[in-house]
């Protein structure tokens, strides 16, 4: 079962300056633990990558650096601009052997190991990814339980209590529906966003919206209503052929234009006035990341 949002895995061209934006400007800390800056954790094998992870919450921001020229990390950074995006979406299991062997049958692509290797470690117990073409254009990591628990030194400056949630974008909100549900085994938020109304109308954008909650945490699935509004060109450029992409991440604060000032006067750029609900921080300002402040109400 599926209980938390393990982490947002954020790829990017330089760690010293996502430290700057995701750890410095947002008051949170690198755990020094699992990842110590400067360098942080060195992941070697098919995609070599230096990380260092930044709780907030139960959840965790996973920035990754490419080690190499032409992996698959340095060639998604090219591939946006050289800066960096989201890159994939991790949730963490109490049961990875039944999880990980149920997405599979639910036709999921698992990746990132030849079939000889998959076949000779039937049943699968460790960290696994699955392809983005059967999961509506995402990278999908499965973390699997670990004893580490974070410690509250790591947690920062406590502006940002929690990630909200991951925000996604579909081309067919009930394909996603049936994605997040069925195969990944998440249940709408009704209150929020009824599927029987068609999920909750956001008129700002134009956009429908389903909340799927897990944890403390959760996923956001977003669909445009036109074809003219900024999300819907984000879904063209990014996400149109897959069936969607990963859009922003939402960190949630119990004052947001107390946190929206903290974050501007730290060199990091708003898009329009905050609110006392919410507010966003350009991409160009923190690595080509798309970023919600949300009140905190839980």
């Amino acid at each position: 079962m599926f209980d938390r949002v393990h982490h947002a895995g954020i790829a990017v061209g330089d760690l010293d300056s996502a430290k700057t934006i995701f750890s410095d400007a947002l008051g949170l800390r690198v755990d020094g633990i699992r990842s110590p800056y400067p360098g942080g954790r060195q992941q070697r094998g098919a995609d070599p990558t230096d990380i260092l992870d930044i709780p907030i919450g139960y959840s965790e921001l996973e920035l990754n650096a490419a080690a190499a020229e032409g992996t698959g990390v340095h060639r998604f950074v090219e591939s946006r601009g050289g800066v960096g995006a989201l890159h994939h979406v991790c949730l963490h299991t109490t049961n990875i052997i039944d999880d990980v062997a149920h997405l599979r049958a639910s036709g999921l692509t698992q990746i990132a190991a030849p079939p000889d290797v998959l076949a000779a470690n039937e049943p699968w117990d460790t960290v696994a990814f699955f392809h983005p073409r059967d999961c509506l254009g995402i990278l999908l990591e499965i973390w699997t339980t670990e004893t580490h628990r974070v410690d509250l030194r790591y947690q920062g400056d406590g502006v940002f209590t929690r990630m909200a949630h991951i925000g996604v974008v579909a081309t067919d909100m009930d394909r996603a529906r049936h994605f997040w549900t069925n195969a990944i085994g998440f249940r709408v938020d009704m209150l929020k966003s009824n599927v029987l109304k068609g999920g909750r109308h956001v008129e700002s954008d134009n956009v429908t919206v389903l909340d799927l909650p897990v944890g403390d945490s959760g996923i956001v699935c977003v669909h445009p209503d036109d074809s003219e509004s900024g999300t819907a060109r984000f879904l063209e450029k990014y996400g149109a052929r897959a069936g969607g992409t990963m859009h922003h991440i939402a960190l949630a604060t119990p004052d947001v234009k107390a946190a929206a000032d903290m974050v501007q006067s730290r060199g990091l750029q708003l898009i329009g006035p905050a609110t006392n609900d919410n507010a966003w921080i350009h991409p160009k300002s923190a690595a080509g990341v798309l970023i919600e402040i949300v009140k905190d109400e839980m």
